[in-house]
């Protein structure tokens, strides 16, 4: 992949994350985000959309603008970010949930749409959470990319990256 390719691939993931992530947190979309509390924007919702997308929006700026440190600051808090969804949603799958996961799952997920199949004690993590993951997985593999990508041209962090039309 060219320079340009690795750059266009970072800010195409991270803007279908910031979007798909905004719409989900924001917007009631039946039994796709079907969680306590969507039936009228919360003051939780506002805030941890607003982190987020504050968050993603500083990589992006640093994308853009080839700034090193943001995008190890993007690259890091999106790795904390799949791995507290891996701890608390897919572990909870693949090995098999507590008692209390079990409650807390029927109270926020029980009503939202599956992709996976439940079975026995292993609760199948939410759709919507599901793209989520596949979105960060794509900002985190794009921008390891496109860091690498950076540290091989040897490019300077003071000019936005131009890509040839």
């Amino acid at each position: 992949m060219t320079k340009g390719g690795h750059y266009g691939a970072a800010i195409t993931a991270q803007v279908v994350l910031l979007a798909y992530f905004e719409l989900c947190i924001l917007i009631p979309l039946g039994r796709w985000n079907d969680q306590p509390d969507m039936s009228a924007v919360s003051s939780g919702n506002l805030i941890m959309g607003g982190a987020i997308a504050g968050a993603q929006l500083l990589l992006l700026i640093g994308t853009v603008w080839r700034l090193k440190p943001l995008l190890w600051f993007g690259l890091l808090g999106d790795t904390v970010w799949l791995l507290l969804h891996i701890y608390s949603l897919w572990l909870p799958y693949i090995l098999g949930a507590s008692p209390q996961y079990a409650k807390m799952y029927a109270r926020v997920f029980g009503r939202t749409t599956k992709l996976l199949p439940n079975f026995g004690n292993h609760l199948a993590p939410d759709a919507m959470h599901i793209f989520i993951d596949v979105f960060v997985v794509a900002v985190i593999v794009t921008l390891v990319w496109y860091l690498r990508s950076l540290q091989a041209a040897g490019t300077s962090i003071e000019q936005p990256l131009r890509v040839a039309g």
